[in-house]
């Protein structure tokens, strides 16, 4: 399996009210390193692998927990 396919498969296996943060971190990472940034390295790579393995094992907030703390 990719890691593409894995990533498609813990979306699809995560509660509906947890997307959305998913989708915010997500988009985060992407927005993280521009074209002539720095790339993504193992250590990197490790710490998302630890990140979405606590999603699916349900080490979550609301989506409203997350805006609240940082202000939006």
């Amino acid at each position: 399996m990719t890691t593409r396919e894995a990533l498609h498969n813990l979306i699809d296996e995560m509660p509906e009210e947890q997307t959305e943060i998913a989708r915010h971190r997500l988009e985060e990472l992407r927005n993280a390193v521009d074209s002539d940034g720095t790339p993504i390295d193992a250590k990197i790579l490790d710490l998302i692998d630890r990140g979405l393995a606590d999603v699916v094992a349900g080490h979550t907030k609301s989506f409203s927990d997350y805006e609240r703390e940082r202000g939006l």
